[in-house]
């Protein structure tokens, strides 16, 4: 890679994670440009040089995570199509499956803190202009993991608690990402280490089977 690739590959990045921080902490409308450029230290031509527009820079940053995470948990998506054809320990394999898959790609370098509280923003915001790009993404998964979840506990994927189980679970798995100041500041950190990072994973993972078991479903 040459130096000017090098540099401008950084300028891209910085531009990026500058509008993650100013996205989820302003919103997008209350956000401009020249904020973005300013905090990422870079000139504000290069937005339309990479991106064309603020819409254009915003879709980037959505559809590059979210897809991410979808090729993350591909394989699992898929089996779930076929869930009508496996046993019952089956499904509970592949509901670990998805779920331990999930809590590692949400935990990864690939997913800053702040762009989960962006995703939230959107999914509370009841006018965003964006709302049908994060439902075609994000439903991809919860439709899985509903599905999968009614199919071992013999209820039908739109049933009401199969819908605030699963929201109820992704909430437990999330809470991490959206309380981080909360969790560092007693322990006088600016972000967390790759031990923290084990360590959240460990405890989000007992959590997420002890919700489960008191559904009866226990990992074999």
């Amino acid at each position: 890679m040459t130096g000017v690739r090098k540099v401008q590959n950084l300028s891209r990045k910085k531009i990026i994670n500058s509008a993650i921080i100013l996205f989820a902490s302003k919103g997008f409308d209350s956000t401009s440009t020249r904020e973005i450029c300013k905090h990422a230290g870079v000139n504000l031509s290069l937005i339309s040089y990479y991106f064309k527009t603020k819409e254009g820079l915003y879709i980037s940053i959505i559809e590059s995570v979210l897809n991410y995470g979808l090729k993350f948990i591909q394989e699992e998506i898929e089996k779930s199509n076929e869930i009508g054809k496996m046993t019952r320990e089956e499904k509970i394999k592949l509901l670990f499956e998805l779920l331990d898959k999930y809590i590692s790609f949400i935990y990864s370098e690939s997913v800053p803190n702040n762009f989960v509280i962006l995703m939230i923003k959107e999914q509370t915001s009841s006018n965003s202009k964006f709302s049908n790009l994060y439902n075609e993404k994000i439903q991809i998964f919860y439709k899985a993991f509903r599905k999968i979840l009614a199919s071992i506990l013999g209820r039908t994927e739109n049933d009401k608690t199969i819908i605030f189980q699963t929201s109820a679970i992704v909430a437990e798995i999330l809470s991490f990402k959206f309380m981080t100041r909360a969790i560092l500041t007693p322990l006088k950190q600016s972000a967390y280490t790759k031990e923290d990072l084990k360590l959240v994973r460990k405890i989000i993972s007992e959590n997420v089977k002890m919700s489960l078991e008191k559904l009866g479903i226990k990992p074999l």
